[in-house]
């Protein structure tokens, strides 16, 4: 092991007493001290986790499970915001908005220049000057004006009592029908049942709503038959808002 001179640094021979420098006493010398450290270990790190193909399985069935849930409880919400289906109303119904006719057409009274919107699925039985004969999807309907100055209620009683008893069997009064109007003329009008024997002889079961109302001095009478429908339709007539329409939609000379 080299030997340095405590006092100036110079190294020194070995078994010198002194230094060969400065002349310093050997015993004064250092040696330079030898420090050795231990190697540190190698870190080590978890590998990186595999996931089998049965754990991948699962996770994907679980997923689609959540959005099954998901997509029936949106369902729901949405059909209970919407309401579920509603009861017709027959009887103290409520103000209905009125859908208008497809592609109507006009009828015009060329003796009172009244004019009548209807429905071109219709078809045109008869008319003339006075008035016209509708054949509807189900029914008739038909709209007679005359010169009358007497009370609404008569001219409905008048039309009932005309009609060919042959056809109109068993006429009986249901119910006077409230707020009837023609046009923008308040009126009356009435709802009957009868039995109506058809060409063939067949009965049909009917109901119809007979509607007077008179500017003017000119009476219009409307009369509507439909098929029978007490339990589904307001007044039993399955056509009553279109005939209720027409009624709206009627024009006054």
């Amino acid at each position: 092991m080299a030997m340095f001179c405590g006092r100036c640094g110079a190294q020194v021979a070995p078994g010198s007493p002194f230094c060969g420098r400065c002349g310093a006493p050997v015993v004064q010398a250092i040696a330079a001290p030898v420090y050795s450290y231990p190697v540190a270990a190698p870190a080590r790190y978890p590998a990186a986790r595999r996931f089998g193909t049965s754990q991948i399985a699962i996770a994907g069935v679980l997923l689609a499970i959540l959005a099954i849930v998901t997509v029936g409880v949106t369902a729901f919400a949405v059909s209970q915001a919407l309401g579920g289906k509603q009861a017709v109303c027959t009887v103290n119904c409520a103000p209905k908005f009125v859908t208008p006719l497809p592609e109507s057409k006009t009828y015009i009274s060329s003796a009172f220049k009244y004019e009548v919107d209807y429905s071109s699925a219709w078809t045109v039985r008869s008319q003339d000057a006075n008035g016209v004969l509708f054949g509807t999807r189900l029914g008739t309907l038909q709209v007679v004006g005359t010169r009358s100055t007497a009370p609404v209620d008569q001219a409905i009683k008048a039309v009932v009592a005309a009609l060919p008893s042959a056809q109109w069997q068993s006429v009986a009064l249901v119910s006077d029908l409230k707020g009837a109007h023609i046009g923008d003329q308040n009126g009356l009008g009435s709802i009957y049942s009868a039995n109506l024997v058809g060409a063939n002889s067949t009965t049909t079961k009917v109901q119809f709503a007979v509607i007077a109302a008179t500017r003017g001095g000119v009476t219009v009478v409307i009369l509507a038959a439909d098929p029978a429908d007490v339990k589904g339709s307001p007044h039993g007539i399955p056509e009553a808002q279109d005939f209720d329409y027409l009624c709206a939609e009627f024009r006054w000379a």
